[in-house]
């Protein structure tokens, strides 16, 4: 993997060559079938429980978890890379900014399905460890997604994007932001592990737009856009950008209360229930 120094605001865009791999989905098969938000799946089916579900926004195919279905439908991606030092964000300790190292980690990413961008400031997939002052004025308990601080004078901040697993890629730019901000960026060929360093006095690394002083998350931040991987490769999870073809690469099929997602090539059949939720990908 390739390192990238920042020892100014440079951009590092994190993106990957399109693989060959397409779907497409025929009209009739689209329409009543593929629901575009978990909150369309609500409206059509109230009763539907929180659960990985397939969508399609017409541009892209692709399963979300949906989260708080009987109040307020929200869409995440599930993380399978969730331990200690995997999908976390740290303000690290020290310098100008006494304490303990602040660390959060995800097990899942807000996605907002019809832009494809993390909210990286919502944190109800996420927990915390450690209290800092930043600058010596304000306490720090919590840091939101893909962002590596510290206020040291060195790039000592971390954090970690791992999305290997999951069917999608990050396709964002990356810069630093603080005074004397710098920070390097390392990303797979594949886009879907990226490792920060980051920091400044106080200074950071985070993706573009850079906000000011990005601690204290909370969500509408929607920093971070993603991509489909457009592999059939995870064991959970689908994400394909659909494209015109002379066939179709994708069939839907009813089999009783059950509906067969056939994908081709690769020979993935997703089946779900008759309001979208995922039953099992075989």
């Amino acid at each position: 993997m390739a390192k990238m120094p920042f020892r100014a605001p440079m951009i590092l865009a994190a993106t990957c060559a399109a693989l060959p791999l397409a779907a497409t989905v025929p009209a009739h098969a689209a329409a009543g079938v593929l629901h575009r938000s978990c909150q369309q799946v609500h409206l059509n089916f109230p009763s539907a429980p929180d659960g990985t579900y397939l969508l399609s926004d017409g541009a892209k195919l692709f399963t979300v978890y949906c989260a708080d279905m009987t109040t307020t439908p929200k869409e995440y991606v599930t993380l399978e890379r969730t331990g200690s030092s995997e999908n976390y964000s740290q303000y690290t300790a020290g310098g100008a900014s006494p304490g303990t190292n602040v660390r959060t980690r995800f097990t899942r990413l807000r996605l907002d399905p019809a832009t494809f961008t993390v909210d990286i400031g919502d944190l109800k997939y996420a927990s915390s460890t450690g209290s800092l002052s930043h600058a010596g004025s304000e306490t720090v308990t919590g840091m939101p997604y893909a962002v590596a601080m510290s206020c040291t004078g060195t790039p000592v901040g971390e954090g970690d994007i791992d999305l290997r697993g999951t069917a999608v890629k990050v396709d964002n730019a990356f810069a630093t932001g603080g005074a004397g901000g710098s920070g390097t960026a390392t990303v797979s060929p594949d886009a879907q592990t990226i490792t920060l360093r980051g920091g400044g006095f106080c200074g950071w690394i985070m993706p573009t737009p850079v906000r000011y002083n990005p601690f204290h998350p909370s969500p509408g931040m929607p920093n971070l856009k993603l991509d489909c991987t457009n592999q059939i490769r995870s064991a959970s999870q689908i994400c394909l950008r659909l494209a015109p073809a002379a066939s179709p690469r994708m069939q839907v099929t009813r089999e009783g209360s059950r509906r067969l997602v056939h994908l081709r090539p690769g020979g993935r059949t997703a089946v779900l229930g008759l309001d979208g939720r995922v039953r099992s990908l075989r």
